[in-house]
């Protein structure tokens, strides 16, 4: 369907459903879309294109997809306000740690201060530390990659590595998540000519022990700034104990959709689906591997098959996500589905497993 926005508006689109600008000038999240571009709205996702000059659009939408219209930006004020603070910052690299909960738009956040950092010149690079819903790697991993260029959604990104932690979320792996993030924020601070880190933490922040994570992540990053995305002060316990480090809140963006666990859950399988695409069973020497997270292997035989693994190579490079099939402990022998075609020099076993539809199951 064809559909005007006059200008100062913005147009809500649900996906799964893909949006054509055919005239006109408009941006998502500080990216301008260029007339003919086609812009892919994902399941579970919502875009705001909010209108600079009067557009015209093309929208085709999938299964259970919507679209509206808001009156005026969807980008509250004290995102521009959070940016200055971070542009405010002299000291280079800047690294700037998001937080809060689940679907209140931290990805969203992320892309627009990324947006509105690059210009061609300044590089940044962004570390995707949501194990449940990661936008640069498989779930189950921290992954981070670079860009100079503006993008609408941070899955448009490559992934230049990643640490496969092997849990949806860090309360079922707090001291290997804290790892995880450490060692990928390291790597990062030791590439030359990164102007600005922009890390995008997980939505698990309330209870003693979701403070004591992420004050642990606090410590380990060193952040120059901290932002946080709330809807009632429910970040103030953990603010609170941030004593060495910039603190600021934002608000959430009207242009975020909520997603229901089982949505949560659907969006996980589609990005299984997409790391496992062309997938053939390799059978890997367990005796020439190095096996991390051994002691999650179940002691029964056969009892390994489903759980997911992460492989990668001597230069600690992670290569991908398999499936264990078969673990035969006599002859040192495992069989992995796995999309990974070069040889892997260390596997580590996941505490999630999957059924052949790449559903969630219980390990």
């Amino acid at each position: 369907m064809k559909k005007s926005v006059e200008a100062g508006k913005t147009l809500l689109v649900n996906g799964p459903s893909s949006v054509r600008v055919l005239s006109g000038k408009v941006e998502v999240f500080g990216n301008v879309i260029k007339e003919s571009q086609q812009v892919v709205v994902r399941e579970g996702k919502r875009q705001p294109f909010h209108v600079l000059e009067n557009a015209e659009f093309h929208v085709s939408l999938g299964a259970n997809a919507a679209v509206q219209e808001e009156e005026a930006s969807t980008i509250p004020v004290s995102w521009s306000e959070a940016l200055q603070a971070v542009k405010a910052i002299q000291n280079k690299p800047v690294v700037v740690m998001v937080m809060g909960k689940a679907d209140l738009g931290k990805s969203s956040f992320s892309t627009y201060i990324v947006n509105n950092l690059v210009n061609g010149k300044t590089k940044v690079a962004i570390l995707d530390g949501d194990l449940d819903q990661s936008d640069i790697g498989p779930p189950c991993t921290i992954a981070y990659d670079y860009t100079i260029k503006r993008v609408t959604e941070l899955c448009e990104l490559g992934m230049s590595n990643a640490f496969f932690v092997g849990v949806t979320s860090p309360v079922q792996a707090v001291a290997r998540t804290v790892e995880g993030l450490a060692t990928v924020h390291g790597e990062i601070m030791q590439k030359s000519g990164v102007d600005y880190v922009i890390v995008n933490t997980d939505g698990w922040i309330e209870g003693e022990n979701a403070v004591n994570y992420k004050l642990q992540l606090v410590n380990q990053l060193k952040p120059d700034l901290v932002v946080g995305i709330q809807m009632q002060e429910e970040l103030m316990p953990l603010f609170s104990g941030i004593s060495t480090v910039s603190t600021c809140c934002v608000e959430s963006s009207k242009g975020v959709s909520g997603r229901s666990p089982e949505k949560r859950a659907k969006m996980r399988e589609l990005s299984y689906a997409k790391y496992l695409k062309d997938a053939k069973v390799r059978s890997l020497f367990a005796s020439y591997m190095e096996i991390q997270e051994k002691k999650v292997l179940p002691k029964e035989p056969g009892r390994e098959k489903g759980i997911l693994v992460g492989l990668r190579n001597a230069k600690k490079q992670f290569l991908g996500i398999g499936i264990m099939l078969e673990y035969n402990r006599t002859r040192q022998i495992m069989k992995v589905l796995t999309s990974v075609s070069v040889k892997p020099t260390s596997i580590t076993i996941g505490r999630i497993r999957l059924d052949p539809e790449l559903r969630e199951m219980p390990l």
